[in-house]
């Protein structure tokens, strides 16, 4: 690992995005990890399938905090444009989906990992670099997977 993944205390911002076509019955995850000085540092995404919008916003929030983890990230803001999970995640609003409830509980898990961690919500129009990755990863699956 490079000296600027792990230069601790530094604050990462890291971005995740969900795209559900209901139509096809899937939907994909992106995430991104910036370095501090604004550099990217990571970018992935992954197909999963038949999911709601939650389910698949949980299911990237899982994902990038396990590749922050892997980088040795241990200060991360997470922007998302999902308020309600924003919300959720910072303990203002209850989960009472059981399927939602256990991606909380495993999110929470993970923050033990991290010195410094907050969530913050974005709006939907700021976030279109993401959301052009997802609808890519999203499309890319429908391609090749007919």
């Amino acid at each position: 690992m490079s000296d600027l993944v792990m230069s601790s205390g530094s604050i990462y911002v890291g971005y995740v995005d969900e795209a559900c076509r209901h139509t096809r019955n899937i939907a994909s995850t992106t995430w991104v990890i910036y370095l501090p000085s604004g550099q990217l540092l990571s970018s992935r995404g992954s197909c999963l399938g038949p999911a709601t919008n939650n389910l698949a916003e949980y299911s990237a929030m899982i994902e990038l905090l396990i590749d922050t983890i892997r980088h040795g990230i241990d200060h991360l803001i997470v922007k998302l444009d999902s308020q309600l999970v924003v919300l959720q995640l910072n303990g203002i609003y209850n989960i009472r989906n059981p399927m939602l409830l256990q991606k909380y509980l495993r999110i929470k898990l993970l923050e033990h990992h991290f010195q410094f961690i907050t969530y913050e919500h974005i709006p939907r129009n700021l976030n279109h670099v993401w959301d052009a990755l997802e609808n890519y990863v999203l499309y890319w699956h429908l391609r090749h997977n007919q």
